[in-house]
């Protein structure tokens, strides 16, 4: 474990803080899987194939499926890699292989039910046998979350063996939501060094990764207490600012008590990945407004409600990123990546058809392509800019789209950790 950790970065002993944020989204983890393999590529060109992105990041944060992704950046590769965490560019092989076993019909509890009921004899036997699967399947669908989870758990204990919170090798932070006392948990690598903590690193992944309706809650006892965690995406889809806030208890630890980030503070690098979100433009027509209205859309298969509910956190989370790092620092140092325009039948959490997994490695394709977009602090809605991200001490550059923007954070990450191995 010491030999596994001295690998890690040393440290911040200067300035400049860089943070990792990863949406949830289900399947779509495959978006932000694409961008980070681009990244990765970059900063091996510029320091070796052995490079990783845990290397070069003081905080990575991930909800539900991003945890999913943290994990996997943070964790050495099992039985393989010389304590080294697998390459970026094998993030997507996961989604490709494990997706459709993890959102199969044989995961879904309903079906297991109606598999259990065996083939019925006769004209009028089969009828019946259908009008009672259909109610078997009604009632297991409304009681019972859609998938069992079991090969979910068991895919992440492989990613996470028996490593605790405490051991990823950069510090980590991921949310979930506490069931038993109503309230966001953060579950944090710092902090449970703090604690010494026995959390395992795999209960925090399948805690986050629980969505309500789709997956089992996760239910586990650590440090003398027993959890009942769900999703983090119902506190904190997008984990950017709880990324930043624990950055900002590392420099307060480093710096002492008094220090605190002001709004011209220029200590933050931060890039945040999303998962893609239905184009803004076409709306929702929720009708009279009803439960119904809300529940669902016939248009395009989504709930209006949640729909709204979770793009406009995760546009508050833009605004209040921008106004925490200032207007001036958010377009030299912030670096947000989303897909605004994506089909009612992109954005779906379980979709793990053939087709649909191309097609959003397509999209995460096509976003390195894209302008470089952000929540405008003052109005709230995406707004396209044009940012000048400093490469070095005396060189910059005018970046218009997500991969030159990449390309010149994966200069300044490179630039940062050689500075730290420097001065150390």
């Amino acid at each position: 474990m010491a030999a596994e950790k001295q690998k890690s970065i040393p440290r911040t002993n200067g300035k400049l803080m860089t943070i990792l944020s990863i949406d949830g989204g289900g399947i779509r983890g495959i978006i932000p899987g694409t961008i980070l393999a681009f990244l990765e590529e970059e900063l091996q060109k510029l320091d070796g194939p052995q490079a990783r992105i845990a290397d070069y990041f003081d905080v990575i944060g991930g909800t539900s499926t991003g945890g999913i992704v943290t994990a996997m950046l943070t964790t050495p590769a099992n039985g393989k890699g010389n304590g080294r965490p697998i390459p970026a560019k094998d993030i997507n092989k996961f989604y490709f292989k494990e997706g459709p076993k993890i959102f199969s019909n044989e995961a879904k509890l309903a079906t297991q039910q109606i598999n259990g009921w065996g083939e019925p004899s006769g004209v009028f036997g089969k009828i019946v046998s259908q009008i009672v699967m259909a109610g078997v399947w009604t009632f297991t669908r409304l009681k019972a979350p859609e998938y069992d989870g079991v090969h979910l758990r068991t895919k992440i204990k492989e990613i996470c063996g028996a490593r605790l919170l405490a051991d990823t090798l950069t510090n980590v932070v991921i949310p979930a939501y506490d069931m038993q006392d109503l309230c966001p948990i953060i579950l944090s690598t710092q902090q449970a060094k703090k604690n010494n903590s026995e959390i395992k690193l795999e209960d925090v992944v399948v805690s986050t990764s629980a969505a309500p309706s789709y997956f089992p809650f996760s239910k586990f006892e650590a440090d003398g207490k027993e959890h009942v965690l769900v999703d983090g995406g119902i506190a904190a889809n997008n984990p950017t600012l709880l990324a930043i806030r624990e950055a900002t208890k590392i420099l307060e630890k480093e710096n002492g008590r008094n220090y605190s980030a002001q709004p011209d503070d220029n200590n933050f690098l931060v890039l945040s990945l999303g998962t893609g979100s239905a184009e803004k433009r076409s709306g929702h027509n929720i009708g009279l407004g009803g439960l119904l209205d809300w529940s669902f859309s016939f248009e395009k298969g989504l709930s209006p409600l949640f729909d709204v509910m979770f793009r406009a956190a995760d546009d508050m989370i833009d605004i209040y990123t921008s106004l925490i790092l200032g207007n001036h620092n958010a377009r030299h140092n912030y670096l947000r990546i989303q897909d605004y325009t994506m089909k009612a039948d992109e954005v779906k959490t379980d979709d793990a058809s053939p087709e649909n997994l191309e097609r959003l490695k397509s999209i995460g394709n096509n976003l390195l392509t894209r302008s470089v977009s952000m929540t405008h602090p003052e109005t709230g809605l995406p707004d396209i800019v044009t940012l000048d991200m400093s490469l070095s001490a005396n060189q910059s550059e005018r970046i218009t789209n997500n991969k030159a923007a990449l390309i010149s954070f994966a200069e300044r990450l490179s630039e940062e950790r050689k500075r730290r191995h420097s001065s150390k």
